[in-house]
């Protein structure tokens, strides 16, 4: 990935950097509030992190733009609130939620990779994959993830043994959890041949299951069972809502080839009264839609979108799926008779139908119990790998701290501090500086580095030139912020270092980087992904 042009503004201001190259890229002025870190949240924020932008700026207020390379294709990203649009090749598609961006990103321009969380196996967040390659400068917390909330230390090893080629499971969980449904289909096949020896003895079941029934206390059933209802119907609710929305883009297609006045997921208006030009809105954008290419546009875009909400139905009745297993485990605690009955009293099968279904829960029995063998040995192999990686990541962060730093006392030992040993000052800097080094060495990942801040704490001169020449040598985009003294301002600081791209944004208003010297520019811009700014 490079980095190509970063635009920030609305209809009054703007601010546009079009001066990054490939290789080492410093961006620096004399004193701060200039707008360097604007200008790198602005960025990340675009590609879809999470927002860390400094006290005061109102990133809603705001059009955050990336134009980015990947593999010799350009893509463009535009971000207003929550709503984020990818142009390529003349193509558009519009996201509204994280999510459906996270399915786009992995399907289309790189793949993310899979951790466990919750229990289950996901595809990670940009924003936690954003982590190995980008440091900020607020937020900052050496004893774990910078964008904490969701995603935690543990989320953000897992993603780099995921990056490497395995993918650690929580274990011992799993194999509960097989190990309880193993537990649940030797019940049920106990239950089966129950119940086919009372098939065989018993023509008059169903008159033995009524009667049954009349002597249970349902409610003590539905009192240990609520928890797992709600569950159930909390997922069934969010599937509705996907399959509506989903209804909803496909009614969409068909008002927007109809050019209708009204739709359900956004809405097509007049600009003012008398105008042929016609607008559809969706969230926070605005597009013209009076020329049938941004139509034609908009509705690939719609079909992108489709694709990504079939895809969460698929996750939400695996949810539900998942859930209804686990209300089945809680049947078992009934007695052994009723749950016998109320298992299969909507179930009166054949004799051969009986033999049907112990075959086919033998078979998954013996399946589950080759997949516990089967899924410890992966996972202790994966372990092991990733103790291989995570020794080897060590090693570089130490290496590094101590080729900038001869005279440093810290010695690393994790890839995070303890949440009661915090660095702070140049110690900060210089183990962000190492650990994202020893990532990029390790991993050998296709991503920029990017640092805001980078040589803040007073670190000397010497130092910051031997992390200079270490960005130097890895041959990949490198985006570092800098604020200088007045005494190495006048001096020149960065002129005399050779391939490297110095971009000074000391001319920039004090705490107002955007004015309205670039709006038509930034307007043209706007304009390429046929929207209009409100």
């Amino acid at each position: 990935m490079i980095i190509k042009r970063v635009a920030i503004g609305n209809e009054s201001e703007c601010f546009i950097e079009n001066r990054i190259e490939q290789g080492v890229n410093i961006i620096f002025s004399d004193d701060n509030n200039k707008g360097k870190t604007i200008v790198i949240q602005g960025l990340m924020y675009a590609l879809g992190n999470e927002p860390i932008f400094p006290i005061g700026f109102l990133p809603n207020n705001y059009y955050f733009y990336v134009e980015l390379e990947i593999d010799n294709n350009i893509y463009e990203f535009l971000r207003h609130k929550d709503s984020i649009i990818i142009k390529h090749n003349e193509n558009l598609f519009q996201f509204n939620t994280s999510t459906e961006l996270k399915y786009f990103i992995n399907q289309n321009l790189f793949s993310l990779p899979k951790i466990v969380k919750d229990g289950h196996i996901k595809i990670a967040d940009p924003s936690l994959l954003y982590e190995i390659f980008f440091v900020g400068q607020d937020k900052r917390n050496t004893s774990n993830v910078i964008n904490t909330g969701y995603y935690n230390k543990k989320d953000f090893e897992n993603l780099l043994a995921s990056l490497n080629g395995n993918i650690i499971t929580d274990i011992s969980q799993e194999q509960k959890n097989k190990k309880d449904k193993i537990s649940e289909i030797k019940s049920q096949i106990s239950s089966t041949r129950k119940l086919l020896k009372l098939t065989k003895e018993n023509k008059n079941l169903s008159n033995w299951i009524n009667k049954y029934d009349d002597e249970v206390n349902i409610e003590e059933l539905k009192s240990v069972i609520k928890v797992l209802n709600n569950e159930i119907s909390e997922n069934k609710r969010k599937r509705k809502n996907e399959i509506n929305r989903k209804i909803q883009l496909q009614n969409l297609l068909s008002e927007l080839n109809s050019l209708n006045k009204k739709i359900n997921t956004g809405k097509i208006i007049c600009k003012k009264c008398g105008c042929d030009q016609i607008l559809y809105t969706n969230n926070d954008v605005t597009f013209d839609i009076s020329n049938i290419t941004v139509r034609n546009q908009i509705i690939t875009s719609i079909h992108s979108q489709i694709s990504l909400k079939t895809e969460l139905i698929i996750e939400y009745t695996e949810n539900i799926n998942k859930a209804q297993n686990t209300l089945k485990e809680a049947l078992m605690d009934i007695p052994e008779e009723f749950q016998t009955i109320l298992l299969f009293k909507d179930e009166i099968l054949s004799e051969k139908e009986y033999d049907n279904k112990l075959a086919k829960l033998n078979k998954e029995l013996k399946d589950l119990q080759q997949d516990i063998v089967t899924n410890e040995e992966q996972n202790k192999n994966a372990k092991e790998e990733y103790k291989k990686l995570k020794t080897a990541i060590i090693d570089k962060m130490n290496y590094y701290y101590k080729y900038v730093d001869k005279q440093g006392k810290l010695v690393f030992t994790d890839l995070f501090t303890t949440k009661h040993l915090i660095y702070s000052g140049s110690d900060e800097q210089e183990y962000y500086f190492s650990r994202t080094m020893a990532i990029n060495d390790c991993i050998q990942h296709s991503f920029p580095i990017i640092i805001d801040y980078y040589r803040g704490g007073e670190i000397s001169t010497t130092r910051e030139n031997l992390m200079i020449e270490c960005f130097k040598s890895l041959d990949k985009q490198v985006i570092i912020t800098s604020t200088l003294k007045e005494q190495e301002y006048s001096a020149d600081k960065y002129n005399d270092i050779e391939n490297v791209t110095v971009i000074d944004y000391s001319t920039n208003e004090d705490s107002k980087i955007l004015s309205s010297r670039q709006n038509n520019c930034f307007k043209n811009i706007i304009d390429s992904f046929n929207i209009i700014m409100n």
